[in-house]
């Protein structure tokens, strides 16, 4: 019954993280429910956050700064994969030795560190031991943020139609989880040092991301 409960939380943490990066902004609309978004992009991001939290918590609970600086190095491992800091789909205004300098600024210093981490884990620590490492912001204006982020992601969306369906499936997806998570496991009960991978489990999952980087070098 122990492992049942970590890996469903690992596949929480990995919804919440694509969640936040992806669905937010538009990138890609139905993670949960095709099949590139369930066999790439949530081992993609559940790889980056259950090994870089599992390194960060083994030194304690992280503070901040500690979570942001693990944020960025997760922003680059995410922009070596995809190729979008040198390779991106639309014209990059700025470019220095072929490496675009607004999608860095962007994508790795803000994007990344903020919403494919430290905010899928502020919210997974509030829905277990209520630990608050969100910014105080966010926390003082729930219903704010969600309508900024509602704004970017109907802006980005194809049209309003999949704005509407993508938000609506993804948040209802999300939902479940997290009523299944309070309600079947009993998430209060439960601690973030407890739940992320331990030194064992830290390893395979090391390996299987260093495969993706390996399938995924740059041409």
């Amino acid at each position: 019954m122990r492992l049942n409960y970590r890996y469903f939380f690992w596949f929480l943490l990995a919804s919440l993280s694509v969640f936040f990066a992806e669905v937010t902004v538009a990138s890609y609309l139905y993670p949960y429910f095709t099949p590139w978004g369930i066999i790439s992009l949530l081992p993609l991001y559940g790889l980056h956050i259950l090994v870089l939290a599992g390194i960060v918590y083994r030194f304690g609970k992280p503070r901040f700064e500690t979570l942001y600086l693990a944020g960025i190095l997760f922003g680059l491992y995410e922009a070596y994969i995809t190729k979008v800091v040198w390779n991106p789909e639309w014209d990059s205004i700025f470019k220095v030795g072929g490496i675009g300098v607004l999608e860095v600024l962007v994508i790795v210093l803000f994007w990344h560190p903020f919403m494919s981490f430290i905010i899928p884990l502020g919210i997974a620590e509030l829905l277990t031991s209520g630990r608050r490492v969100l910014p105080s912001f966010v926390l003082k204006h729930p219903y704010l943020t969600a309508m900024l982020l509602g704004i970017v992601e109907s802006s980005n969306a194809p049209s309003f139609l999949h704005s509407f369906l993508s938000t609506f499936s993804s948040s209802a997806f999300l939902i479940l989880l997290i009523y299944l998570w309070m309600e079947r496991f009993n998430g209060r009960n439960h601690d973030m040092f407890e739940l992320l991978p331990n030194r064992r489990e830290l390893r395979p999952l090391i390996l299987v991301l260093i495969a993706y980087y390996l399938t995924s070098s740059p041409p």
